[in-house]
């Protein structure tokens, strides 16, 4: 009776460690926090991208203006500077957006931002539980140097009619639509772009 009574003892002991490391190791976080702030959108939403007939549904469509945290949580707002803007939606785990940063960094490594236009990447889609989380430590890994800002909500992505990854959307220095593209662009289609915006 004893020795079972020890035994008994010693399977409670082991339960109550496994039970314990298991509560201390599911209690620590999953990653760092994403930035903080409030999210806002104004004006008419554009309608959800429509492939190859897009550009006769949205081109010329002003766009909506929001304001967003960066990577710091500090408040950016989309605004008339008299430069023409161009929004890359990402989601940290999109493989095409994992294949799509590089790409567009490594043209404006070699070659910069056409003057008179603004590269903003819009972090949405934010999953806490999925790859590349969170999404500011991925950017900084991949060396992003233009604007970033994190749509917590998905509220700047449904205003901008997002249906896939990655995003474009094609901004003239009035904040109407010139172009929206889903899909992987190589670094010359980039650059032709951001060059026909910067002569709008």
């Amino acid at each position: 009776m004893n020795k079972n009574f020890i035994i008994a003892g010693a399977v409670i002991l082991v339960l109550g460690l496994a039970i314990a490391i298991g509560v201390t190791l599911s209690s620590e976080p999953v990653a760092a926090g994403l930035p903080e702030g409030e999210t806002t959108v104004t004006g008419d939403l554009l309608p959800e991208f429509a492939g190859e007939n897009d550009d006769n549904i949205a081109l010329g469509l002003a766009a909506p203006i929001f304001s967003a945290p960066n990577e710091n949580s500090e408040i950016v707002s989309l605004e008339k500077n008299g430069n023409a803007k161009a929004l890359l939606f990402l989601a940290h785990w999109c493989g095409y957006c994992q294949k799509e940063v590089p790409v567009v960094q490594g043209f404006i490594d070699s070659a910069g931002v056409p003057p008179g236009v603004d590269v903003i990447a819009i972090a949405t889609s934010i999953d806490r539980g999925r790859e590349n989380y969170p999404p500011q430590k991925w950017l900084a890994d991949e060396g992003w140097s233009e604007t970033q800002l994190y749509d917590l909500d998905r509220e700047i992505g449904n205003a901008y009619g997002l249906s896939a990854f990655p995003y474009w959307v094609f901004l003239d220095k009035d904040l109407n639509v010139v172009a929206r593209r889903t899909g992987n662009l190589p670094a010359d289609m980039v650059g032709a772009l951001l060059i026909q915006l910067a002569n709008q």
